[in-house]
């Protein structure tokens, strides 16, 4: 028991931030989500909730519990989840110093984020109509190359490329850029939620920077073209006065461009996690190919619970901006708290039998794959879209998949925030 009377965890930092806690983390956490509701990790100003209904409690309590990065600083320093102060250094020589994206909505609190996220849905929004037959084709062009039977690495071949294609494709970035949205992806990924080498944060740094002169480039084009892709959106949102709706003032340039960033990172390497989990839960589940093809509807269903059980953001840390409890915990200002989304959809009160799929279990959407609150992700839309599409047309499109071994997934970017698959071997056989 720690000096402010919570739990202390039997896992270390160290440990907690390790890539081999993160590739398979649910027995330990699943032990801390029933000894106790939170835990205090040695004794850093860092808390750790894993109950289904404490996460939920602190997500819609955004005035207590902030997304606000530029207060994270001095309790992250002291959980290791900052660059050395050379490293730091060479980060901003480099031009792409991590705090280049506080003006980001997800690390906002209302009234900002409101400002931003109303803005993203209108955009989004406005090109709902165009997704589906683009994602049918993309979907049918990656199957069409798996003919016959053989082995493939499934990540590679169809769940990492697919939601590249279709993201910059709203965005409206051509063909040509979509190695580098890969590697800008893994770049800005690796070094969040684990500890990182001197060269991750350089990498990140780099992919930031990168990224950054990008969308700077692509928005000035479209003020001397625009366009009605999510780009052109924004460049002609950065040009408009007050919305004389709410009042809100017009997107700066670079607010542009760091929503772009994280609209590119999230709309790909979220959805590539989640189409990877179908696909395994498609050569790993008896029968459940067959299920599909008779009834189109348990894809929805099916999609849920791969969500519930890949959490693809598998935590989210939040701010404490005042003295607090979770629980009957007391949770001092100023310490981090890492809502556990990944074991909180493993909480047998909310999910009875938590670690078996089950796509008719009943309240199969209470899961927290997205998030919950002001936060609630907004490519949700698209990513279910993309996932059913795919689970609808594999299973139309294989008569069997199956695992190429005893372990046919890696996990080789996991972090305490993304478990991070990275490959997916199965063998197949199409359909005649």
């Amino acid at each position: 028991m720690s000096e402010t009377g919570c739990p202390v965890a039997p896992y270390p930092a160290r440990e907690l931030l390790s890539r081999e806690f993160a590739t398979c983390p649910y027995a330990k956490l699943g032990a801390l989500q029933e000894a106790a509701p939170v835990h205090q990790v040695e004794d850093l100003p860092w808390f750790v909730v894993t109950r289904y209904g404490d996460c939920v409690e602190a997500l819609r309590k955004p005035g207590i519990f902030s997304s606000e990065h530029r207060e994270f600083g001095p309790a992250l320093k002291r959980i290791g989840l900052t660059p050395s102060p050379e490293t730091h250094a060479r980060m901003i020589e480099i031009g792409g110093d991590r705090g280049a994206m506080f003006d980001i909505l997800l690390h906002r609190d209302p009234p900002a984020h409101s400002r931003q996220r109303r803005l993203i849905n209108k955009a989004l929004t406005a090109r709902v109509n165009q997704w589906e037959e683009f994602i049918e084709d993309q979907v049918a062009r990656l199957l069409g190359r798996l003919q016959g039977q053989g082995e493939a690495d499934f990540m590679a071949a169809f769940a990492v490329p697919l939601p590249i294609a279709v993201i910059a494709d709203i965005l409206g970035v051509g063909e040509e850029h979509f190695g580098k949205i890969k590697n800008w992806s893994d770049d800005s990924a690796r070094a969040s939620g684990r500890l990182s080498t001197d060269d991750e944060w350089a990498a990140m740094a780099t992919a930031m920077r990168e990224q950054g002169d990008f969308f700077a480039g692509e928005l000035r084009k479209r003020y001397d073209a625009p366009s009605d892709d999510l780009v052109g959106m924004l460049a002609k949102a950065t040009l408009e006065g007050p919305d004389p709706e709410t009042g809100d003032e017009p997107l700066t340039f670079d607010e542009a461009v760091e929503m772009l960033i994280l609209l590119l990172v999230a709309g790909n390497e979220t959805t590539t996690q989640l189409i990877g989990q179908v696909m395994f839960e498609l050569a790993t589940q008896d029968g459940l190919i067959e299920r599909i093809r008779a009834d189109d509807n348990l894809v929805n269903d099916a999609v849920e619970e791969c969500l519930r059980l890949a959490t693809p953001i598998a935590t989210m840390m939040r701010f404490v901006l005042e003295d607090t409890s979770i629980a009957g915990v007391p949770i001092p200002k100023g310490s981090v708290v890492t809502l556990c989304f990944n074991q909180a959809n493993r909480d047998p009160k909310t999910f009875p039998n938590p670690e078996s799929f089950d796509p008719e279990r009943p309240r199969i959407r209470l899961h927290l794959g997205f998030g919950n609150g002001i936060h609630n992700c907004p490519g949700a839309r698209l990513a279910r879209l993309e996932a059913r599409i795919a689970a609808r047309a594999a299973a139309r499109h294989f008569a069997k998949l199956a695992p190429a071994g005893p372990e046919p997934a890696v996990y080789d970017m996991a972090s305490l925030t993304v478990r991070g698959m990275t490959e997916l071997h199965l063998r197949y056989v199409a359909e005649a």
